[in-house]
C-alpha cells in the first residue's frame, strides 16, 4: 500500500496529480482530508492512499480521465509517441505545452486542455438596387467543445485527432433576434416578396451562408402574336394603287387548294410582376390581329391559318390580306426574264412566247402575240391570235383519258348493275344460294363482253393520274375484273363485294364529273412547222403548213392545210386542201366522219376509215361522207387558173 500527505488546490487536482505520477487512475485513490481550504489557508491538506491490490494494474492501456477542465492522459506501456491536435486544444506535459510529436516514457502523464467555443449569430443583409432581390449573409457559429474518446486502443502512435470530437451544446437565441431582423427590413423598405419562412432558414445556419430575404414576382412578358407567312412581302403601293399586280416582281409562286399561306401563332396578354419594394414591373399591351380575307381564299377552323380555296397565284396584299388569283396574267413577252411557265389554272399572255421556252396550264391559254420553237400545254382550251412556228402544242391531255374513263366506268356501271339484278331474279326463282355458277352462266349468255370491258378499264389505271383516281376506285375495278374475269365468277360467294365497287364507282361518277371539261377548243390562226394535238375541236382561221395536226373532235380550217398530216376522229371542214408539188398532204379521218372541203388540189391522200382516195386532180365542193355503210365521194373539177 502507498500512502502520502499533500496540499492542492481541490480535491480533484490532487487526485489527478498523484493518479498521474503513481500510474493509476484517479477513482483508485483513497482521500483522506487532514485540513480543508479556508479563508487563511486556501489549500487543501489530504493523505492520498493506493491499496497494493490496486497499483500498476491500469499499464497496460491508455487511460482518460477529466476533471472537469482539463483531461489526464496516461499513455499505456504500447504508446511510444504522442501527437497533439493544436485545433482541438493544449497538449501540457510538466507544465510546458507541446506542439509536435512527442517521444513518450513510461510513467508520463499528459494534460489536455480542449478548445470551447461560444456561439456567434450575425447577419448582414445587402439589397439589389433594382429592387429584385436581399439576400443575408448569415454566420452562425454555434457554442460547442471539443472532447476525447473514453477509450484508446492499444496504439504505438497516439494520434489525438483521431480521438477528438466535438460536442455542440444548447444555443439560445434570444427572441428578439427575430424582432431585429423584422424592424432591419422595414428600415430597408422591403415590404413584398419577404420569404415565410426566412427566420427558419437563419436558424438553420452552420458556419456562413447566404439566405435569400425577399425576392421579386418576376412580370410574365406578353407573348405577341406572331405572323407565319409562306407568300412574301405585301405588293407594293403604287401596284395597288394602279390595279395591276407584277406578278414577276413579286416573285411569283403558285399554290394548290388547301395550301397554307400564312399561320397566326397566337399571343399572351402578360402579368404584371412587383419588386421587393412593392413597386408595379409593368408588361407591354398585347397588339392583336386579324386576317383579312379576299379572292379564293378561307379560314381554318380555329381561325389561325389562311388557306386557298383553290390552285393558282397566292398574294400578300397587305400585311395581313391575302387572295389567290386562280388566272395567270403577263402582260408581255415570256423571255428569259420571267421563264417558262406552270400555272395549275388559265394562263393569259399579252405578248408572245420565245424561243426555248414553255407554257403549261391546268386552265386555259390564251396568246396575244406569236409561238416561236416553244411548247405549248394546256388542259381545257388554248387561243392563239398570231403565228405558230416550230412548236409543239398539247391540249387537253389529261381530258382524252379523263373522258375515256369515264365512258368506260359508266358502261361498267349500268352493265354490271343489270347483271347482278339478273342474276339476283334467277336466284329468286330458282332457290339457289349459290351465286358464282349462276353469275358465269348470265355472263356468257348476256354478258359476253363484260369482262373484257373490265380487262379494259384496268389496263387504263396505267395512266397515272392522281388528282382524279384514288386508291379505293383502283381496289373496286381490280375486284370487279378478278370476279368476271376466267373463273372469277365461281369463286364469288356474295353478290356484296360487287355491290360494294358498284357503289365507289358510283360514288365516284358523281362527285368527279366536274373534273371533265364539257368542251376543248384548239383556236389557233396561223401554223407552220409544228406539231399540234387536241383533246377536242380545232380551229384555224387562217392556214396550216407542214405540220401535223392530231384532233379529237371536229375541225374547222377556215384557210389552206398545206403539206403535212392531218389526223381527226370528227368532222373535218378545210376551206383549201393540198397545193404544194413538193410535198404531200395527207388527211386521216375515222370511218364515220364527214369531210367537207372546198378547193382541192391534186397530190392529196385522204384516209377514211380503211380506205383511201387519192386526188390526182384539183377539185372542188368536195364532199365525203358514209350513206348506209357505203363511202360516198362527191367532187366538181376545179381550174386553178379560172
Amino acid at each position: 500500500m502507498r500512502e502520502i500527505i499533500t496540499v492542492g488546490k481541490s480535491l480533484e487536482s490532487i487526485r489527478s496529480q498523484i493518479s498521474a505520477e503513481w500510474l493509476c487512475l484517479p477513482e483508485q485513490l483513497e482521500i483522506e482530508v487532514i485540513e480543508k481550504a479556508g479563508m487563511l489557508n486556501r489549500s487543501w491538506k489530504v493523505k492520498v492512499i493506493l491499496r497494493d491490490d490496486a497499483e500498476n494494474i491500469f499499464l497496460d492501456k491508455t487511460t482518460i480521465s477529466w476533471d472537469g477542465n482539463k483531461y489526464l492522459i496516461i499513455p499505456g506501456k504500447t504508446v511510444e509517441k504522442i501527437i497533439p491536435f493544436p485545433v482541438a486544444g493544449k497538449l501540457i506535459y510538466a507544465g510546458e505545452e507541446i506542439k509536435h510529436e512527442y517521444d513518450v516514457q513510461p510513467g508520463s502523464a499528459f494534460e489536455f486542455l480542449p478548445e470551447g467555443k461560444q456561439g456567434v449569430f450575425t447577419w448582414d443583409i445587402q439589397v439589389w438596387p433594382d429592387g429584385s432581390k436581399a439576400v443575408a449573409k448569415v454566420t452562425y457559429q454555434h457554442t460547442g467543445r471539443h472532447i476525447l474518446c473514453d477509450e484508446i486502443p492499444e496504439v504505438t502512435r497516439l494520434d489525438l485527432e483521431k480521438y477528438v470530437i466535438w460536442e455542440s451544446l444548447p444555443d439560445s437565441v434570444d427572441i428578439e433576434k427575430e424582432k431585429d431582423l423584422q424592424n432591419e427590413l422595414a428600415e430597408k423598405k422591403i415590404i413584398f416578396g419577404i420569404k415565410s419562412n426566412v427566420w427558419a432558414d437563419f436558424l438553420t445556419v452552420d458556419g456562413i451562408s447566404e439566405i435569400v430575404v425577399a425576392e421579386y414576382t418576376p412580370p410574365v412578358q406578353t407573348i405577341q402574336p406572331e405572323l407565319i407567312d409562306f407568300i412574301g412581302e405585301p405588293i407594293p403601293e403604287d401596284e395597288k394603287f394602279e390595279g395591276k399586280i407584277d406578278y414577276f416582281a413579286c416573285k411569283l409562286r403558285v399554290c394548290e387548294k388547301d395550301e397554307i399561306l400564312a399561320r397566326k401563332i397566337p399571343g399572351q396578354e402578360g402579368i404584371p410582376g412587383m419588386n421587393i419594394f412593392g413597386a408595379v414591373i409593368s408588361v407591354e399591351k398585347l397588339k392583336d390581329f386579324n386576317f383579312k380575307l379576299k379572292n379564293n381564299v378561307y379560314l381554318s377552323e380555329d381561325g389561325l391559318e389562311i388557306k386557298a380555296f383553290c390552285a393558282g397565284i397566292p398574294i400578300r396584299l397587305e400585311t395581313y390580306s391575302y387572295q389567290v388569283d386562280n388566272a395567270y396574267m403577263v402582260n408581255r413577252d415570256v423571255d428569259l426574264s420571267i421563264g417558262s411557265i406552270n400555272f395549275p389554272g388559265d394562263v393569259l399572255i399579252g405578248g408572245s412566247v420565245n424561243d426555248g421556252l414553255y407554257v403549261y396550264s391546268g386552265g386555259k391559254i390564251q396568246i396575244r402575240g406569236a409561238i416561236s420553237s416553244a411548247e405549248i400545254k394546256a388542259e381545257t382550251g388554248f387561243k392563239i391570235h398570231k403565228n405558230i412556228i416550230a412548236s409543239k402544242i398539247i391540249i387537253g391531255e389529261k381530258h382524252v383519258f379523263r373522258s375515256l374513263l369515264f365512258k368506260e366506268l359508266q358502261d361498267i356501271n349500268e352493265e354490271l348493275s343489270l347483271c347482278i339484278t339478273q342474276v339476283e331474279q334467277v336466284q329468286e326463282v330458282s332457290k339457289n344460294s349459290n351465286v358464282g355458277p349462276v353469275l358465269k352462266i348470265i355472263l356468257e349468255k348476256k354478258f359476253p363482253e363484260l369482262p373484257k370491258k373490265a380487262e379494259e378499264i384496268e389496263k387504263l389505271f396505267s395512266y397515272k393520274d392522281p388528282e382524279l383516281i384514288s386508291e379505293e376506285l383502283e381496289v373496286a375495278v381490280r375486284t370487279i375484273k378478278h370476279f368476271l374475269v376466267g373463273i372469277g365468277p365461281l369463286q364469288l360467294k356474295s353478290l356484296s363485294y360487287l355491290k360494294s365497287t358498284l357503289k365507289i364507282i358510283s360514288n365516284f361518277l358523281i362527285s368527279k364529273e366536274n373534273l371533265i371539261p364539257s368542251t376543248v377548243v384548239c383556236d389557233t390562226a396561223y401554223v407552220q412547222n409544228s406539231e399540234i394535238s387536241c383533246a377536242g375541236d380545232f380551229i384555224c382561221s387562217k392556214g396550216i403548213y407542214n405540220s401535223v395536226i392530231k384532233v379529237g373532235g371536229n375541225t374547222k380550217i377556215h384557210g389552206v392545210c398545206r403539206g403535212g398530216e392531218l389526223i381527226g376522229s370528227g368532222d373535218i371542214y378545210i376551206w383549201e386542201l393540198g397545193g404544194s408539188a413538193v410535198s404531200a398532204t395527207t388527211v386521216r379521218a375515222e370511218k364515220n366522219s364527214r369531210l367537207t372541203i372546198e378547193y382541192c388540189h391534186s397530190n392529196v391522200k385522204i384516209y377514211v376509215g380503211k380506205e383511201i382516195i387519192r386526188i390526182d386532180e384539183n377539185v372542188q365542193k368536195l364532199d365525203i361522207y358514209r350513206d348506209k355503210g357505203l363511202l360516198k365521194v362527191e367532187k366538181l373539177k376545179w381550174d386553178v387558173l379560172s
